[in-house]
């Protein structure tokens, strides 16, 4: 149906943000602490598992939504 296809569509395009935010998270959360020589293992283990969380959602969302080829 139409808008089984539609709502494949959406779910890969939510997954994409999920990795854009997963990209932000890195750069912000634990790269820049690095940078800024204020690096903490605690709060960098914390922010590498909210992005493996937010990670595995997006994967998830991208797989659901499937190929526009399929």
């Amino acid at each position: 149906m139409k808008w089984e296809k539609g709502l494949k569509k959406a779910f890969e395009e939510v997954g994409k943000h999920f990795l854009n935010i997963g990209v932000a998270i890195i750069v912000f959360a634990i790269l820049q602490p690095i940078v800024k020589s204020e690096f903490s293992p605690k709060s960098s283990l914390i922010f590498a598992v909210v992005y493996l969380i937010i990670f595995t959602i997006a994967v998830f969302l991208i797989t659901l939504g499937g190929r526009e080829d399929e």
